[in-house]
């Protein structure tokens, strides 16, 4: 087992964590954790799209966890800006077909975040944790497959945990 495979095992940890929070803020705190993990995972094997993209995720976890504070970053056009950034940032890192399904999938969960809705974005990474999962398997990324797969059956669990009660 490499290091590079170790931080993957550690990010999964953290985003099986993150989606067992009640609120939107405790949510994106430890997946930002999740994220510099994954980051440096991503760096450490080769996978250029994922570790570039997730390095804008970090940007937009701190820019959705402080939206309370800055009136613009609550703005819907905040959202769709992001992830226009995140497209041309993909499009800097790309490293074949294989980096659409990463530069998508994190397109749509930046839109999905903007909605602060915990029950929403659990959905919506059932989806775009697939792509990300496939994009994974081509990378030959196993702490990533597996932080995926935690993320998709942690969002299961928490759309079932939590459903009917409110937002926090």
């Amino acid at each position: 087992m490499t290091i590079g495979q170790i931080f993957g095992y550690l990010a999964a940890l953290m985003m099986f964590l993150s989606y067992q929070t009640k609120t939107p803020k405790k949510l994106i705190m430890v997946q930002s954790i999740s994220v510099v993990c994954i980051i440096t995972h991503y760096l450490l094997i080769g996978a250029t799209s994922g570790f570039m993209l997730n390095i804008v995720c970090l940007c937009r976890n701190f820019v959705y966890f402080f939206d309370d504070k800055v009136k613009f970053f609550k703005h819907p056009l905040c959202a769709y800006l992001m992830a226009a950034v995140m497209g041309a940032v993909g499009a800097l890192s790309w490293q074949g077909p294989v980096s659409l399904l990463i530069i998508v999938a994190l397109m749509v969960n930046t839109v999905f975040m903007s909605f602060n809705n915990n029950q929403l974005l659990r959905a919506s990474v059932i989806v775009t944790s697939s792509m990300i999962l496939l994009y994974n398997f081509f990378m030959t990324s196993y702490g990533g497959m597996i932080n995926e797969s935690i993320g998709i059956i942690s969002s299961i669990i928490g759309l079932y945990r939590y459903r009917g009660q409110k937002e926090e």
